[in-house]
């Protein structure tokens, strides 16, 4: 009986002895998960923050590259839409600016006559203000996997790109005010997470749309500075630097192309008989015809005094015979009134050169052949 009692208690106390051994087994056991798991934690943390610290390098180089940029809007969007292919994998960016900049966008590609495209830029595009506080009532990103037909007008994918994923809205602001949109989607739905910090971008669409405002302000002061106050129509210093680029675009391409010089008619004696601000209605009026009644890619110019140009590309003599003829007409049935008893209507002449011709080789040869034709013009009315 006494040895049963003391192999009870061997056992009991060997039981006791493996319990504690399982459960300090099972609490390092634990604890080593744990540790493991915090370690695996912490690696995590330290990869992300790696990530998130290379990608704010990025950022910064991208916004330095941004704010570099130089040349019209065109030009910064295709360097931002390069730049994000090229570091960021993001495929698809756009901007969407606010219709009410939209006469200064137009500016801000214009700096030169030529230089407006055919058709409407594919990554850049417009929103009404309501329509932007609808979607950005308090000016905050917008980052979703679930993109609205609205939001997939922004971006113009070809029949043959994937589908977006994910995208990511950023608004633009300057000194408060936003004037449009940054606009990023991916084929990848890890690329734009909602509820993920967004102040790198916020802070590159802020960069942007310093770069976007002024452009649009350098643009339109150079087309100020291209631009006849008095008429709207292009200076003499636009026909120095256009015309020479429309005279080899007409070589390269074997298209004929024509200048006309205009002058007004007994212009000093409006200025005499009626006085300068009569000849400044003369002028004003003038500019206006000429602007409403040509093509949408010929040019006119205030060339001097009450001198004009225009410059008609891809157009041959004859064609520009019934450019004169036309404006000669519009000219003459068109009454100044300067009160109610009186008023005066525009006569002018106009010579013209065309190219190609042997006798030109140049633009100076150009202006000087379409100038002898207009004096010819004139003294022919004289005589006549």
């Amino acid at each position: 009986m006494s040895e049963n009692n003391d192999s009870n208690q061997k056992h009991t106390v060997i039981d006791a002895k493996k319990a504690i051994f399982e459960k300090i087994f099972n609490e390092n056991q634990e604890l080593r998960e744990k540790s493991y798991e915090l370690s695996r934690t912490l690696a995590n943390f330290e990869q992300l923050a790696q990530e998130r610290e290379e990608q704010h390098k990025r950022f910064e180089l991208l916004e330095e590259n941004i704010l570099q940029s130089s040349g019209n809007l065109i030009n910064v969007l295709d360097n931002l839409s390069r730049i994000m292919a090229r570091e960021f994998e993001i495929p698809y960016v756009s901007i969407t600016l606010l219709e009410s900049r939209q006469e200064e966008f137009d500016d801000g590609i214009t700096v030169l006559p030529d230089q407006e495209p055919d058709t409407p830029y594919p990554s850049l595009n417009f929103i009404s203000e309501n329509d932007y506080l609808e979607l950005f009532p308090y000016h905050r990103p917008l980052v979703t996997r679930q993109l609205e037909a609205f939001l997939e007008k922004f971006f113009e994918l070809g029949e043959d790109d994937p589908a977006i994923a994910s995208a990511a809205f950023i608004p633009l602001l300057c000194r408060g005010q936003a004037i449009g949109i940054l606009n990023m989607a991916s084929p990848d739905p890890e690329k734009f997470i909602p509820g993920t910090a967004t102040d790198a971008v916020e802070s590159l669409g802020r960069k942007l749309a310093i770069v976007i405002e002024n452009s649009i302000l350098t643009a339109r002061l150079q087309k100020l500075l291209r631009t006849d106050q008095l008429t709207g129509l292009f200076n003499r210093r636009t026909l120095d630097e256009i015309l020479p680029i429309e005279f080899a675009r007409a070589q390269r391409y074997d298209q004929p192309l024509t200048l006309v010089m205009i002058d007004l008619d007994d212009f000093k004696t409006i200025n005499d008989t009626y006085g300068h601000p009569a000849g400044d209605l003369v002028l004003q009026e003038t500019g206006r015809l000429i602007r409403e009644n040509l093509r949408r890619h010929d040019i006119g110019l205030r060339y001097g005094g009450d001198e004009f140009t225009l410059i008609l590309p891809s157009t041959d003599y004859q064609q520009g015979l019934k450019v004169i003829d036309k404006l000669t007409r519009i000219a003459a049935e068109t009454e100044i009134a300067l009160d109610p008893e009186s008023g005066i209507r525009i006569s002018l002449s106009a010579g013209l050169a065309t190219c190609p011709d042997e006798r030109i080789s140049d633009v100076e040869e150009l202006k000087k052949a379409a100038d002898d034709n207009l004096y010819k013009i004139k003294s022919q009315k004289k005589s006549g």
